[in-house]
């Protein structure tokens, strides 16, 4: 019987100042959006309420949004919103944290994975500020 191989790198990193988690992508689904390994218990006890940014790449997030349409600016017409394509942050039914693309899927405008050039295993950091 062979043995089964841990992968590494699944849990996210803490550094010691704790001012910065380091996660992976670990699942793209077929949307396009990127599924990290970072679960909304384990960024809230890192967070403690402060100011924060997600970075994927080149692209940055200040917001987590508590569901998709959250990104909607209700406030201007419909005919006028430019909603579609923006890229967002949520954390997804299981409270892992996705990086996704209103409206985006890969038979249309593309998702989070390429229109952002993610990939599996690809970083995903978020900085603190204190």
């Amino acid at each position: 019987m062979t043995s089964i191989k841990p992968i590494k790198n699944v849990v996210p990193y803490v550094n010691e100042e704790k001012t910065q988690i380091i996660g992976s992508v670990i699942y793209i689904d077929n949307y396009g959006n990127v599924i990290t390994n970072i679960k909304k218990t384990f960024f809230e006890g890192i967070r403690k309420g402060r100011v924060f940014e997600v970075s994927a790449r080149s692209h940055k997030f200040k917001k987590i949004h508590s569901k998709y349409s959250d990104i909607i600016n209700f406030d201007i017409p419909e005919e006028n919103r430019n909603d579609e394509g923006r890229g967002l942050v949520v954390f997804n039914s299981s409270q892992y944290m996705e990086i996704a693309i209103y409206k985006g899927n890969t038979g249309n405008v593309g998702g989070a994975s390429s229109l952002m050039g993610l990939k599996l295993r690809d970083t995903v950091t978020i900085n603190f500020v204190k």
